[in-house]
This record gives structure tokens, C-alpha cells and sequence, in this order.
């Protein structure tokens, strides 16, 4: 991150900029040159703190994954206290979904993070972080679950909310309704194991 206030404003203007030509065109029409026109920056600012094209969606998909991370912990805080765990697993999943809504651009980078083998990794460590980050919620619903089988249901989740999350952006009618889908699919998949304990 630049240190001086001109800096951090060319950078804030690249990201947002980036952020609109994903959503308006996609991943693949998206260049440096367009990037940095539409950011009011010569591509020689752009090049200063960016090196490519993927370096850009990466910061952007960073920090929406993180968000995306972020909210969804910060909803599962509850398990365990509270007395039913069907409820924060709810509001996790209304977070995220809502998150996907809000944010400008959180579609096309999901999508771009999807279609690029260059991206694809972030995706799949910030899944594998989450995971982790839940497993432990799990154990204080149900303690006698063993760990390895409270990571892989973490990982299961965490995965199959992203991609249904994912299938429900591209349906935009619809959205809603796959959105209480999803909340069904993962109440439904957690049962077994957390209404034992």
C-alpha cells in the first residue's frame, strides 16, 4: 500500500475501476490499458503498484474473500451458545448472500476467481482458512465429533455455500429462493451430526 495520499488514491481508483469493468464486461476483456483509463491513472501508475491484470483481481478478490470469510465466523460465533445452532448457521448464510449482493463487483470476481488458474488457488486457500476457522464451532456444538470429520463438514459447507452462492448471482430471479435452498441444504447436511450432541 502506498504511503503518500496520491498514492493510496490511484490505487483506491484502480480497484474500483477494475471492480466496474468486471462487472460490465467479465474477466477476459479486462486489461491493464482499459483498467487504467477508466481509473483516470497513465498505465505507468498502474504498473507502479500493479504488474498485470491478475494482480489487480487478485487484491480485489482478496479482500472480498476475506470479507466474505470475515462475515460468516462472525455469524457462527454463536454456535455452541446459542440455543439453537440452526440460527447462526441461518444468518451466516443470509451474510454471505447479502454480502454477494452489496458489493459492487463481488460476482464478476467470484467469476473471474473461477476461470482463471492463476486465481483459482486464492479461492480455494481462503475455502481451506474458513474451514479451519469453523471446524472449532462445530466442536463446541457436538464435542464428541472427531476433529478430521469437523473439518471435512467445515470444508463441505464452506464449499457448497460458494458455489451455490455462485449459481445463485448467475440466477438473478431467482436468487432468493435458491438462497433459502442453500439454507435448507446446509441445516439439513448439519443435522445429523450437530442435533446428536
Amino acid at each position: 500500500m502506498p504511503k503518500q495520499a496520491r498514492g493510496r488514491a490511484a490505487v483506491a481508483s484502480i480497484l474500483a475501476a477494475a471492480s466496474e469493468l468486471l462487472e460490465e464486461a467479465g474477466f477476459d476483456s479486462l486489461t491493464t490499458a482499459t483498467i487504467a483509463t477508466r481509473a483516470g491513472v497513465n498505465i505507468a501508475t498502474l504498473y507502479r503498484y500493479y504488474p498485470n491484470k491478475f494482480a489487480i483481481v487478485r487484491e480485489l478478490a482478496q479482500s472480498i474473500e476475506e470479507e466474505r470469510s470475515g462475515v460468516a465466523l462472525e455469524a457462527l460465533a454463536e454456535l455452541g451458545v446459542a440455543s439453537d445452532w440452526r440460527e447462526p448457521v441461518r444468518r451466516a448464510v443470509r451474510a454471505m448472500a447479502q454480502l454477494r449482493r452489496d458489493r459492487s463487483g463481488a460476482t464478476a470476481i467470484r467469476r473471474a476467481l473461477q476461470s482463471s488458474p492463476e486465481l483459482w488457488h486464492l479461492d480455494h486457500d481462503v475455502n481451506a482458512a474458513t474451514a479451519t476457522a469453523i471446524a472449532p464451532f462445530l466442536l463446541r456444538v457436538n464435542p464428541a465429533l472427531a476433529e478430521e470429520r469437523a473439518q471435512a463438514i467445515a470444508l463441505t459447507v464452506v464449499h457448497t455455500v460458494a458455489s451455490l452462492l455462485d449459481l445463485a448471482a448467475g440466477e438473478r430471479e431467482r436468487a432468493l429462493g435458491l438462497e433459502r435452498e442453500l439454507e435448507l441444504v446446509v441445516i439439513n447436511y448439519l443435522a445429523p451430526e450437530l442435533d446428536r450432541a
